[in-house]
């Protein structure tokens, strides 16, 4: 498949939707095999021992797979604009390669070393109050509730509204350089403003509970990219927050 572009050939224009689609699915595959071969980053965060650099080595190369799964299906429309942004600058795969690398260093970085800080914390926490251990479905559902409550605020709904709108990028330099640096990070802190909650409940749930990461990446694939993707964020914050009751009277 390609993209109209008035005065560019069709090779400059080829829809990215596959290639987005087979990265994501080879992440998808390495989650899998995460899953079915080995869950130290979870076994540690059960007995809350502070890793080492092996351990915290494992846990950045599992989030930087994670995030790929999730995320990668929710650039599609924002990627098939880019490309038909960048078409006329002087180098095409340049331009839109330096989006891509400022849309991934806001995520991977940016908030693969938040999460990585969050689970430190919460480790030496279980360590220095050993009865948090005993009761971590608290812990976790005072989290769920918490992400459910943040589906319903004011910044979920502007960081979501952005995000879906093509239109909120800024193109004050032009598509090319620095321009569109700037609208790589521009658009990825959109994204991570409305997806960063959804994504601590899969961070929450471990590589190893792939039910939650389909579910959690179908949502937000739906908010971020369809037409009707709005009307899922009050009934998903309603279902987060009985989920969380339930998690704690179980606990």
């Amino acid at each position: 498949m390609t993209l109209n572009v008035e005065g560019r050939t069709n090779a400059d224009v080829r829809d990215p939707a596959p290639l987005l689609w087979g990265a994501a699915a080879a992440c998808w595959t390495a989650t899998l095999m995460l899953s079915a071969f080995g869950d130290g980053h979870d076994h540690a965060a059960r007995h809350g021992s502070l890793p080492g650099a092996a351990q915290v080595g494992g846990f950045l190369l599992t989030w930087t797979v994670m995030v790929g799964a999730m995320m990668l299906p929710t650039t599609v429309p924002m990627s098939r604009m880019i490309v038909v942004a960048s078409a006329r600058a002087p180098h095409p795969g340049r331009t839109r390669a330096v989006f891509a690398v400022s849309y991934l260093v806001v995520w991977w970085l940016g908030f693969g070393l938040v999460g990585l800080g969050a689970d430190l914390g919460r480790r030496a926490a279980v360590q220095r109050w050993v009865w948090l251990d005993g009761d971590s479905r608290l812990m976790l559902g005072a989290m769920v509730a918490g992400v459910g409550a943040f589906q319903f605020s004011r910044l979920k709904d502007r960081c979501l509204t952005a995000c879906r709108d093509p239109k909120s990028i800024p193109w004050h330099r032009g598509p090319r350089g620095a321009g569109m640096w700037r609208a790589g990070r521009h658009h990825a802190l959109n994204c991570l403003g409305c997806c960063w909650a959804l994504m601590l409940v899969m961070f929450a749930a471990g590589v190893t509970n792939l039910v939650v990461m389909l579910l959690l990446t179908a949502v937000m694939a739906a908010e971020t990219t369809t037409r009707w993707g709005k009307r899922l964020v009050t009934p998903v914050g309603a279902a987060l927050l009985v989920a969380a009751v339930a998690v704690v009277l179980s606990a």
